[in-house]
């Protein structure tokens, strides 16, 4: 599903995300894919994780300096 909403994120060191929160809810991630075209904002493809492991969605987020914002949402 289409999306355009900002979330928090934690990232690691290397600053890809390790958790979001999306309207107050906290979700485990994996990066699935990441691509950043030159000039470009970097694009996460991400599998979302409940408090419990379960896997539960695939979300697209995008990440432009250090903010991220959820673009699509699959569950």
């Amino acid at each position: 599903m289409l999306r355009n909403e900002p979330i928090t994120a934690e990232v690691t060191g290397a600053g890809s995300p390790v958790r979001i929160t999306r309207a107050g809810r906290r979700f485990g991630v994996r990066v699935l894919h990441q691509w950043q075209a030159p000039g470009q904002a970097r694009l996460y493809r991400l599998q979302v994780s409940g408090e419990d492991g379960t896997a539960v969605a695939v979300a697209e987020v995008v990440q432009h300096r250090g903010a991220f914002r959820l673009q699509r949402w699959w569950d």
